[in-house]
């Protein structure tokens, strides 16, 4: 199987796992003006011991010192204890265990032992957390540049809260321009879902435009790491003693020979494509061993940036003071605004995450009715006015 068609299916499969476990990262904004970051995870019963080595620590920063640890079972009470107690450990262990074993016998078991763990950093500003605030290094985003602000602005009667997230345009290395496959509509639709140009069709109409859509997002894919990979093999190609075709011809060829599989994906390996079209098996001679040009390169890919980013997916949770008046495509629960932060929403340009919200001073409505009933007292009260 070919790189680009494992991603494609490696990327399927992460966003179906990802609707199952928790991967929350939840900013929250002070009518102040400080902040802090907050992440949830399914834990490992010994991190709570105060173990917080890589492989234990179950979020995407390091933890230290600064970072608040809290705990509890779900539907239970939060715990703030950290590092536990072994007897408090040796409880979770029991009845993390015991609901397996109510598993194996064919019960749903107790969800209420769903053992989740919160990570919390407090910051003076956002300024602070924008300069502070990092992913460990063996994180899929830790080379990811976000860009953070706050704009707060005094009306009197409200205060207004502008909150911006800017995550980057991937750096895709592709010649091919999406817009060859898709309209601008299309590829936004399919990586933002905005603009809606599902409207007005009905479930039938929808599931083949989406089909065609995703058809043509795929063919875009495996087009352009298909050209990116045969650069590799046209630069190796001196190395195959028994030329089955001329260099200048097989350049020519590119396009042709992709083409000629691009109906069936699992032959679009190259290596087997290649010998396959012509008949022969000497193209293996570049794929022969993990330190052979082409291995090396299918090596790199995977490795590159913009790939790793694709491994990674985040719901995203805002909370500012007062009352939400504005965002930008939020699913709202309560005063929760949440996103599904992806790499996908990163390609076709900045992905800005943005909301508003008002703050009322309640001190600025006393001050003003003071103000007004003061005013009308001294028009109504005149002190030379005599009686009789």
């Amino acid at each position: 199987m070919n790189s680009a068609l494992k991603l494609l299916i490696y990327f399927a499969i992460l966003f179906a796992v990802s609707c199952i476990h928790p991967n929350d990262m939840l900013t929250v904004i002070n009518s102040d003006g400080s902040c802090y970051r907050e992440f949830t995870a399914n834990g490992n019963p010994q991190f709570l011991l105060g173990d917080t080595a890589a492989k234990l620590n179950p979020f995407p920063v390091e933890i230290d010192g600064n970072w608040k640890i809290t705990w509890k079972f779900k539907n239970s009470k939060l715990h703030s204890d950290f590092p536990i107690k072994k007897s408090v450990y040796d409880s979770i262990n029991n009845k993390i265990k015991q609901n397996k074993e109510l598993q194996k016998h064919g019960s749903t078991g107790n969800t209420s032992t769903e053992l989740l763990i919160y990570a919390c950093h407090n910051y003076k500003s956002v300024p602070e957390m924008a300069d502070q605030f990092k992913f460990k290094h063996s994180d899929a985003w830790s080379k990811m540049k976000v860009k953070y602000k706050l704009i707060k602005k005094f009306r009197w009667f409200y205060t207004y809260f502008t909150y911006q997230e800017t995550y980057p345009k991937m750096k895709l290395n592709f010649e091919i321009p999406i817009e060859k496959y898709l309209t601008k509509n299309e590829a936004l639709y399919w990586f933002t879902g905005k603009p809606n140009i599902m409207q007005g069709k009905n479930g039938v109409e929808v599931r083949d435009y989406i089909g065609n859509i995703e058809d043509n997002f795929n063919e875009w894919f495996s087009q352009n790491t298909w050209n990116n990979e045969y650069k590799v093999l046209i630069k190796n190609y001196d190395r195959i003693d028994r030329k089955p075709v001329s260099k200048k011809r097989l350049i020519l060829m590119r396009d042709t020979i992709f083409n000629s599989f691009s109906g069936n994906k699992s032959d679009n390996k190259m290596e087997y494509s290649l010998n396959k079209y012509f008949k022969t098996d000497v193209f293996s001679e570049l794929w022969k061993n993990e330190n052979s040009p082409m291995k090396k390169y299918e090596k790199a890919f995977e490795d590159q940036n913009y790939v790793q980013y694709f491994t990674k997916s985040t719901t995203y949770k805002l909370i500012l003071p007062g009352k939400v008046i504005n965002s930008t495509d939020a699913t709202i629960h309560g005063d929760t605004l949440s996103w599904k932060l992806t790499a996908y929403r990163m390609i076709p340009a900045d992905y800005i995450i943005e909301a508003q919200s008002r703050k009322v001073n309640i001190w600025a409505f006393i001050l003003t009715g003071i103000i007004i009933l003061i005013a009308v007292g001294s028009f109504l009260w005149n002190p030379g006015k005599k009686v009789g």
